[in-house]
């Protein structure tokens, strides 16, 4: 069973009918998402389009100047258990001055804390920063799309409460001692990080990256495609509290 772990479905709305292609992708194995919200409307897509295949998380970003969620946004979506966690949260070095993000990423932490909610995590740069903070809230974590430093990625893999995802950033030539670090680290599970502006102009389904880049990593590693899957199942569930 293929499961994304981080991607944004409704982001990708704009392009594409979303149940033709979670349909289509089943066939391919694809059975769940943890998608994305970082907008109202956002939002508003994943509850209308109630698909239990679809999961998703919601959170103010450090980084991104379309996001218009706001704190008590995150808050009331925890309230009514409409996210199943909180995110993407975090700190990036292109982002507004750092005391600034750090009080933003607190307070959504203090969310996730209130709700005993998972959350996931941005982290571009200031990954010593992150830490600090991250260290004060014994929360599950997902670190979606890590390319940073290896010494960075040793520090957060040897805690039991942090798990990472697998994506096409760290499938470079550069980032080889990464990704054999995280597939070593048995804390995986896999991501497209797909949006409509990732997608290329004649793709017709492109949330079959996912079972592209799982052959790569396969193909990488040597480990069998059933191994791979069954960790990652593995971590989704301890992530989670459940399985898919």
């Amino acid at each position: 069973m293929l499961i994304d772990a981080h991607c944004h479905l409704a982001n990708l709305s704009s392009k594409y009918l979303l149940p033709s292609l979670l349909d289509e992708a089943q066939i391919y194995g694809i059975e769940g998402y943890l998608s994305n919200a970082l907008t109202s409307e956002e939002v508003r897509i994943y509850q209308d389009l109630n698909d239990k295949r679809v999961k998703f998380s919601a959170g103010v970003h450090p980084h991104f100047e379309e996001c218009t969620l706001r704190v008590e946004d995150i808050n009331r979506l925890a309230e009514q258990k409409a996210i199943w966690a909180v995110g993407e949260i975090g700190l990036d070095r292109n982002g507004p001055p750092l005391p600034q993000q750090q009080a933003l990423f607190e307070e959504q932490l203090k969310i996730a804390s209130d709700f005993g909610l998972p959350v996931v995590l941005h982290i571009v740069g200031f990954q010593t920063e992150a830490w600090q903070i991250i260290r004060k809230y014994p929360l599950r974590y997902l670190i979606h799309g890590y390319a940073g430093s290896l010494p960075a990625f040793e520090l957060f893999a040897k805690q039991e409460n942090i798990w990472f995802t697998i994506s096409e950033r760290i499938l470079r030539l550069d980032k080889t001692e990464l990704l054999q670090a995280m597939i070593d680290s048995g804390k995986y599970l896999f991501e497209t990080d797909i949006t409509a502006q990732y997608a290329q102009a004649k793709e017709l389904n492109p949330l079959l990256r996912l079972v592209i880049l799982v052959s790569r990593v396969e193909r990488f590693s040597g480990i069998p495609h059933t191994e791979l899957l069954q960790v990652q199942a593995d971590n989704y569930q301890q992530l989670l509290g459940s399985g898919i």
